[in-house]
């Protein structure tokens, strides 16, 4: 069925797959300044500078009737816990990425990671 140059190229290409999948879950480059944006119904709720964290912090948040617990360490920011029904925002994972968002909508709460952007996110002509 496949002769042994296709086998050849489909390795190849999962190779490369994976090699390219590894490099973009990496994380962000740990010599850029990030700052984590709190806010509940766009007003700031907490500023935290993710570059300058010593130690983990944990902030616990109680907007519409919804308990959070946020975690902030090193580098990173991410919904911890939360009461909300469907735990989009605790699924969305750690954000490390200038650009980055966590949104839980029921509690009206964002997280925004910001920081000096240097990648390239798309190119037009």
């Amino acid at each position: 069925m496949f002769k042994s140059g296709d086998k050849i190229l489909i390795v190849g290409l999962i190779v490369i797959a994976a090699c390219l999948m590894a490099w973009h879950a990496r994380g962000g480059d740990p010599n850029q300044h990030l700052t984590a944006v709190i806010t509940h119904d766009s007003k700031l709720v907490k500023q935290i500078d993710l570059s300058n964290l010593n130690k983990p912090d944990n902030i616990e948040l109680n907007e519409e009737g919804v308990h959070q617990t946020i975690r902030a360490e090193k580098g990173r920011i991410r919904f911890l816990a939360s009461d909300c029904p469907h735990k989009t925002c605790v699924k969305t994972g750690w954000l490390m990425r200038p650009g980055a968002k966590a949104v839980c909508i029921p509690s009206k709460v964002v997280i925004t990671v910001v920081g000096d952007n240097k990648q390239v996110d798309i190119l037009a002509y």
